[in-house]
């Protein structure tokens, strides 16, 4: 289930059937929480905010970590700018459907998906007390994974802290420019959002109270996101260094890169090399177990073809130091360049959705298209400018082509496992 709309969301009206429908969905990853790790292709999220100090003890009852409890029940510390959540109050917490309205580009594009809370925990310990609940994506979802809200209560400080924890992968797309958007900018949206998480959190058991455990709007379903003086919504390339502690202590975080720098990598070592990108990718296939997934794949995997292909390579290596051999940007070595990038990236990506391996086949080809020229501009100022000798600028590059190639290893490895 997935839909999305521009410049406008969705009524109460049309929300209810939603949500009915979204009951009946499964989720949409099958792994165990032990198995959602980096080296599965699961990035990882881990951020820690303090929410503030109550009296040494067991919770107060009506101190942060009961009010802040209280604000996570109704879904209220999600900053609406950006992900704004509909329920049914009726619902037990555990196993409770609700439907997550993603917004970007000034709150203009919006996504409708789904999401259930998993597991829950409420637990009075001798040294802390904890409270929390974790959200699974459902079918649909652009997203696939599992990320948990916890407060946690330290006894013997005082402290509250607010924890979030999330695993995920890209999930389902509506269509193939969603997918590139989410690429370029998902993680900055992400980011904002868990900064703006822990500080709507914060605000609302501090500083108004009057709002604690109350949905901003209320009707046949519920609504979060009450409207709060946070100031405008900003976004981050990466982990921004020296955040205040007024919004969030600690915030780690490991993304599995893989998805798109894999079939980009192989573009570029066709440009440098346009044998070496079909060979590494025939290689794996053939090493690898199991049933291949397409025509091409299957092909590729043929005992005999690395052989052949790794043969090519070799040729090409010592073509590429003849005087003779024609420059790599005239338009049939170039061609060939962009063919061979283009099927290394494809075939990387095999057995996903057609989008997916169109986007790669796409993006190898381009990659292939900017390398040939880049490292033709590179050879040129090399030898010309710093009268490099040909050679030894063509057995530099040939090196840099065996390092790319060790680096896309793993990529290609677990593509073909």
């Amino acid at each position: 289930m997935i839909e999305w709309r521009w410049l406008s969301g969705w009524t109460e009206e049309e929300l209810v059937p939603r949500l009915d429908e979204a009951r009946s969905l499964g989720r949409n990853y099958a792994a165990g929480a032990g198995e959602m790790t980096l080296e599965a292709g699961w990035s990882q999220v881990h951020s820690v905010g303090l929410l503030g100090h109550e009296l040494p003890g067991p919770p107060q009852p009506d101190g942060i970590f009961e009010r802040a409890r209280k604000v996570m029940e109704t879904f209220d510390f999600s900053d609406p700018r950006i992900v704004r959540w509909h329920f049914s109050a009726d619902e037990p917490l555990r196993g409770r459907t609700v439907l997550l309205e993603l917004k970007s580009l000034g709150q203009k594009l919006r996504y409708l998906c789904a999401v259930r809370v998993g597991g829950t925990r409420l637990e009075h310990g001798e040294k802390c007390s904890i409270y929390g609940f974790s959200f699974e994506t459902l079918d649909g979802h652009i997203e696939a994974g599992r990320e948990w809200f916890l407060l946690k209560k330290d006894h013997q400080t005082g402290e509250v802290r607010f924890h979030i924890e999330a695993a995920w992968h890209p999930g389902e797309f509506p269509n193939w420019w969603s997918r590139v958007g989410f690429a370029l900018v998902g993680r900055r949206y992400q980011r904002a959002w868990h900064r703006l998480t822990h500080v709507r959190l914060r605000e609302l058991t501090r500083r108004r109270p009057d709002l604690v455990g109350q949905s901003a709007e209320s009707g046949r379903i519920e609504h979060s996101g009450h409207e709060l003086e946070l100031g405008p919504v900003q976004f981050f390339a990466q982990i921004a260094p020296g955040r205040k502690k007024t919004q969030m202590d600690e915030e780690v975080e490991a993304v599995h890169r893989g998805q798109w720098l894999t079939p980009l990598g192989l573009g570029v070592l066709a440009g440098m090399r346009s044998m070496s990108a079909p060979t590494l990718v025939s290689r794996r296939l053939a090493q690898a177990s199991g049933p291949h997934k397409d025509r091409l794949t299957e092909a590729l995997s043929k005992p005999w073809v690395p052989k052949v292909l790794g043969l090519l390579a070799a040729g090409e290596l010592v073509a590429d130091k003849l005087p003779k051999t024609p420059s790599r940007v005239k338009l049939v070595p170039l061609t060939g360049r962009v063919l061979a990038g283009v099927l290394a990236a494809t075939a990387s990506v095999a057995g996903q959705k057609r989008s997916v391996v169109a986007l790669a086949g796409v993006l190898g080809g381009v990659a292939a298209v900017a390398s040939s020229w880049a490292f033709y501009s590179l050879r040129k100022v090399a030898t010309k400018r710093f009268k490099v000798p040909s050679v030894a600028a063509a057995f530099t590059e040939d090196a840099l082509v065996a390092a790319l190639a060790s680096r896309l290893m793993p990529g290609v490895e677990a593509r073909a496992e």
